[in-house]
């Protein structure tokens, strides 16, 4: 039996700039399961908390704020709190692929 996921969840971000940490919760719609891959897809439709250690200059709050809307595929584990600890590019734009991505 196959439990299904909650539909709207908190995903909690990590990035770790060269002058400090930035963790962000987002309050985020569940959309659908893809078992290729073993994710979740999700909406990211607020930002609930920010927690920086070090100035962070890197990392503004108006960046942070222009995910809100934004899709991602995140693991299981990401429904339950699990921190994702992420590159600056996923944040930036700088991957060949985007992982914050709008609806296709």
């Amino acid at each position: 039996m196959t439990i299904a996921p909650p539909k709207s969840v908190d995903l909690h971000f990590a990035w770790s700039p060269p002058s400090g940490r930035v963790k962000a919760a987002y309050r985020a719609e569940v959309i659908e399961y893809q078992t290729e891959g073993d994710r979740y897809v999700c909406r990211l439709a607020e930002l609930v908390a920010v927690d920086r250690s070090g100035p962070s200059e890197e990392v503004s709050d108006e960046m942070l704020r222009g995910l809100i809307g934004k899709r991602v595929r995140v693991p299981g584990e990401a429904l339950s709190g699990m921190v994702l600890p992420l590159k600056m590019a996923t944040l930036t734009g700088g991957l060949a692929r985007a992982y914050f991505y709008d609806a296709e």
